[in-house]
């Protein structure tokens, strides 16, 4: 454990690299990340058993691993990057022109809007580039590593994301889609306990999904947007896969066929890029999170 003191000079320290991270030219952090991707993937192998093992039961050519830890290599020193700077994120992110249709309609309800979100492209830059226009609150878990934690929410904080958490956490989701907002809830991930989840299959293996977003949507009267977010070769692309709107009374059966759909649309996408998603999750575990 670090104490006081040597946490604050790790984040000074990685404060100091992401400054210089941010002079350096957009085009050049691809290669970083290539190489970073290369000593984490190849060279190290990280969980690349794991990888391999669900691209393999999933259908899918093992070959897109490297690409994968390349995008993830890229995501930390496009990170860095925003930590380093302030520059808009408009010139290197954006949704695409149907994707951005579907978002305006879900948003003419006013009553904001929820978003599946997941593990895919650089989620952290998709929504600080959202941030932009409109407010933005993530339900999320703090990281383990507190003085990486504390680098990593203040860097959001600035460019205007909001991170809530714990048993306030719906309350603070409700306060932000009643002034319009949107908030984040991660879909690709292992409930916190087995009663939180519905029961399905994703990429070729069985896997409880979270239906929090569903049951927020449900609850607030407002639409539930499946997006995800890819590399492209215009910069960052942020995807509507699907929308939808619940009923005036929403049952549970509406909340378990919409994680259910959702969850779909997401492996979906997922297939047509496999290297946008972050294969290092241990995500088929049906049994309670740890």
């Amino acid at each position: 454990m670090l104490d006081l003191a040597d946490r604050s000079l790790a984040e000074r320290w990685l404060a100091s690299i992401a400054w210089l991270v941010a002079r350096l030219p957009l085009g050049v952090l691809p290669w970083l990340g290539a190489c970073l991707g290369w000593v984490a993937g190849t060279l190290l192998r990280i969980r690349r058993r794991h990888v391999d093992s669900a691209m393999r039961r999933a259908g899918l050519s093992t070959a897109h691993a490297a690409a994968m830890y390349c995008g993830l290599g890229t995501s930390v020193f496009e990170f860095l990057w925003m930590a380093g700077s302030s520059r808009s994120l408009r010139a290197y992110a954006h949704v695409d022109e149907e994707s951005a249709r579907l978002l305006r309609k879900a948003q003419e309800r006013g009553r904001g809007v929820v978003l599946a979100a997941s593990h895919t492209g650089n989620w952290d830059l998709a929504a600080c580039r959202m941030a932009e226009d409109v407010e933005v609150v993530v339900v999320t878990k703090r990281l383990r590593v507190a003085w990486l934690d504390a680098f990593w929410q203040r860097t959001r904080a600035r460019r205007g994301v909001s991170l809530t958490e714990g048993t306030g956490a719906l309350g603070v989701a409700h306060e932000v889609l009643g002034r319009g907002g949107v908030v984040a809830m991660m879909i690709d991930q292992v409930p916190e306990r087995t009663k939180h989840g519905v029961l399905g299959e994703f990429l070729g293996a069985p896997a409880r999904v979270d239906r929090a977003a569903a049951v927020l949507a449900a609850r607030a009267g407002a639409p539930l947007v499946v997006t995800a977010a890819r590399r492209s070769t215009e910069g960052h692309v942020l995807e509507v896969l699907r929308v939808f709107f619940p009923p005036d009374r929403p049952s549970q059966r509406w909340i378990e066929e919409t994680t259910l759909d959702a969850t779909k649309a997401l492996e979906d996408f997922v297939r047509r890029y496999p290297s946008a998603w972050l294969w290092m999750h241990r995500r088929w575990r049906i049994g309670e999170a740890s």
